[in-house]
């Protein structure tokens, strides 16, 4: 809210969840609205919290006029206000000025205020808010409501919501308990099966907290990837809470093709569609799409379902029993290491004098890689310290927006430092599911390469690292010839892609 809106209730003592709704009514208003707001609220005298929340409801009540310069619009505006809509062709037949007039003759001591003058309409003044429940308001996007009745009242929570947001609402009912309570639940995360698997055949009232958690965790995740939750729940028929909590801690290791319901259909999508291949459409009818596709489901993890193919690239053993349903085997597999190296650029504003004491400058100077070696330890807590909650799962993986067979093999991966023979070098470490090909390892590598650019190395290169007294920068992109390579590439005596036991 802004300083006119703080001036009004100056000097008042005012429940902070109701200012909070207050302030998400007026951030939805556009600038008329929020003239007509301040103008009836100035030319009324409202002090008081709840007059103002209802006031919010009946903007469309009044309008307001400061330039009486073109009385043809200022009367169509009127009429559209009073209306709410109305079609082109009626408006342009209104006479406005005309309507001005008549508003003219309706209100013979209009409000004078300094953001204008105040004309009442024929639009009744509601009492929206009874000063207890909240009217219903989606001020943002969220996934849905769970409205609570009880006594005859109603409250309104928006998911994702926490547990003290459901207290206050109890509160404000007069409810003990939510299990005295009647709950509607709009909400398009929660499904038929996923409601069915969080309740586990209770009543939604006892798994109230369960449902939040899901909510919690589903908004960690993002609503971009609903349709592949959806799609996997559909087909995986999760029974219980902790299944349903198996498909999320594993959905990435899945690739989804829909529609794809043949080997002909499958190898045909691979060799013309999936960017694997570089295709010429003269070659169509000489290609055996069957005979590929065949080829790749032999090799694969994978099963047809009635809209399309599941293709699992992970080792989930806890996942074995809904995967046997759809005719997916799971056997404990290895887990596989990648590193990918980059050079680094160090630069910092301090330099030693003859002495050498440490004295600041007022220009850049590079700091080489052999020196950096020195200060690895404090490189990577730094590196580690820069990480945030939302990457605990899947490290930089939480921001690759693409559902493809890297997103499936790519577990996680994260930055680090290492000295390379005395140099010290930045690494991507990949945890994979199973080796990459090369089509996947460039398209994973042009991803880390935007991280380090663009995205996490951006915001990390701008970050002061205390390295024996003086601050350094580090840039995982800035050196002049940035490459990314792996250890093979780089003549590093490390196996390609290592391997790590992995399983349950």
């Amino acid at each position: 809210m802004d300083d006119r809106a703080n001036s009004l209730l100056k000097d008042k003592t005012v429940n902070l969840d109701k200012l909070n709704y207050l302030a998400k009514r007026l951030d939805s208003f556009d600038t008329k609205e929020m003239t007509t707001f301040y103008a009836v609220a100035y030319g009324e005298k409202l002090d008081n919290i709840d007059s103002l929340i209802n006031l919010t409801f009946n903007t469309h009540c009044a309008s307001v006029v400061s330039d009486f310069s073109n009385l043809e619009s200022i009367g169509k505006d009127m009429y559209l206000n009073e209306q709410g809509a109305t079609t082109i062709e009626e408006l342009e037949r209104l006479d406005g000025e005309s309507y001005f007039k008549k508003v003219l003759v309706d209100n013979q001591s209009p409000m004078v205020t300094p953001y204008g003058i105040v004309y009442r309409n024929k639009n009744q003044y509601e009492q929206v808010f009874d000063g207890v429940h909240f009217p219903e308001y989606h001020w943002k996007e969220n996934f849905g409501t769970a409205t609570i009745h009880y006594n005859g009242e109603q409250e309104y929570l928006y998911f994702p919501f926490e547990e003290t947001e459901l207290k206050k609402a109890l509160e404000r009912l007069g409810a003990e308990d939510i299990k005295g309570c009647e709950i509607e639940l709009d909400c398009e995360i929660l499904t038929h099966k996923i409601l069915a698997s969080i309740t586990e055949g209770e009543p939604v009232q006892e798994k109230m907290q369960n449902i939040i958690a899901f909510s919690k965790r589903f908004n960690e995740i993002g609503i971009r990837e609903k349709p592949h939750l959806d799609f996997l729940v559909e087909h995986l028929n999760p029974k219980t809470e902790k299944d349903l909590n198996i498909i999320m801690d594993s959905m990435y290791e899945f690739e989804v093709f829909h529609g794809i319901r043949s080997a002909e259909e499958y190898g045909r999508y691979m060799i013309c569609d999936s960017g694997h291949f570089e295709y010429d459409d003269n070659l169509f009818d000489y290609i055996n799409f069957e005979k590929y596709g065949a080829h790749r489901l032999a090799i694969e993890n994978g099963a047809f379902v009635d809209d399309g193919y599941i293709l699992y690239h992970g080792y989930n053993m806890e996942l074995g029993e809904m995967l046997e349903e759809i005719g997916i085997e799971v056997e404990p597999q290895e887990t596989h290491v990648l590193k990918l190296y980059m050079p680094l650029k160090g630069s910092t504003y301090y330099d030693e004098n003859d002495y050498g004491d440490l004295y600041q400058t007022d220009y850049e100077m590079e700091v080489y890689p052999e020196e950096l070696a020195e200060y690895e330890d404090a490189i990577s807590e730094a590196l580690e310290k820069n990480s945030l909650p939302e990457e605990k799962e899947r490290g930089l993986m939480k921001y690759y927006d693409s559902a493809d067979s890297v997103n499936a093999k790519v577990k996680r991966y994260d930055f680090s430092v290492e000295n390379v023979g005395g140099k010290l070098m930045g690494v991507a470490t990949l945890q994979l599911n199973t080796p990459l090909d090369d089509n996947e390892l460039e398209k994973i590598k042009w991803e880390i390469s935007g991280q380090a650019s663009d995205g996490w190395g951006e915001g990390f290169e701008q970050r002061e690292i205390n390295c024996n007294g003086k601050e350094i920068y580090v840039s995982f992109w800035q050196s002049k010839n940035w490459s990314l390579q792996t250890a093979e590439e780089l003549g590093i005596d490390t196996p390609k892609q290592e391997l790590t036991m992995g399983g349950m």
